[in-house]
């Protein structure tokens, strides 16, 4: 889901791959920095940035 995120910031922004894969992990950098760890687990949960096992609580809630 994380290249999908990726492909659509590039549309969407008129940026190269590259550009949106940056824009997308200064996102995600703010998001963690201000949202509660386990919103952020559950995201990365989501886009395929990490398993549930690797994020205590991330996976219990669908």
């Amino acid at each position: 889901m994380m290249e999908e995120l990726i492909l659509a910031v590039a549309r969407g922004a008129g940026l190269s791959p590259d550009q949106a894969a940056l824009a997308v992990a200064a996102a995600l950098r703010f998001f963690t920095a201000r949202l509660p760890s386990s919103l952020v687990g559950e995201l990365h949960v989501r886009l395929g940035t990490r398993k549930p096992s690797d994020t205590p609580g991330a996976g219990d809630a669908r």
